[in-house]
């Protein structure tokens, strides 16, 4: 079976980019970021070996795909937040700004707080936990690719794992 270490990382790293900061707003929509990686994945693996994989081999790159992005969303988040770049902060802001006059001031007010509040490792540690969601999404991108990008026929190419 051709290696698909190439293609893990190369959507890896696209799924990474794309949740990491500002970019990682596009995660908002059902984890796009995510699933256009592992989409990425699946298509240079299927393009490059000219083959057509199952659903299943699709959803295991795309999860080992999304694993990737994980970790480097989360280091380069990290390096972010050290640097005083901080996401939650603008996401704080548009809602404050879109819904801040219809909200009870105490909400208003606990919003401002953790908008000033430091970034700490325990903090953020904490909202990573939400990037295992991940393998979830990956595994959809994944299977969907699948679906979508076949080069070696219409039938799945059976391989001995």
């Amino acid at each position: 079976m051709p290696s698909k270490q190439q293609s893990i990382i190369l959507g890896g790293l696209i799924a990474g980019l794309l949740s990491t900061s500002y970019l990682g707003l596009i995660n908002v929509l059902c984890c796009a970021g995510i699933i256009i990686g592992a989409l990425v994945s699946v298509w240079h693996y299927t393009d490059t070996n000219e083959l057509t994989i199952k659903a299943g081999q699709g959803a295991v790159i795309g999860l080992l795909a999304a694993l990737i992005g994980w970790g480097v969303s989360f280091v380069l988040n990290f390096i972010l937040i050290k640097a005083g770049i901080r996401s939650d902060l603008v996401i704080s802001q548009f809602i404050l700004d879109r819904l801040g006059d219809s909200m009870p001031q105490e909400s208003v007010d606990q919003m401002v707080e953790q908008m000033n509040a430091e970034m700490t490792l325990a903090k953020y540690l904490a909202g990573a936990v939400w990037g295992l969601l991940f393998p979830v999404f990956g595994a959809i991108g994944g299977s969907i690719g699948a679906l979508l990008f076949k080069k070696g026929g219409d039938e799945p190419t059976e391989f001995a794992d």
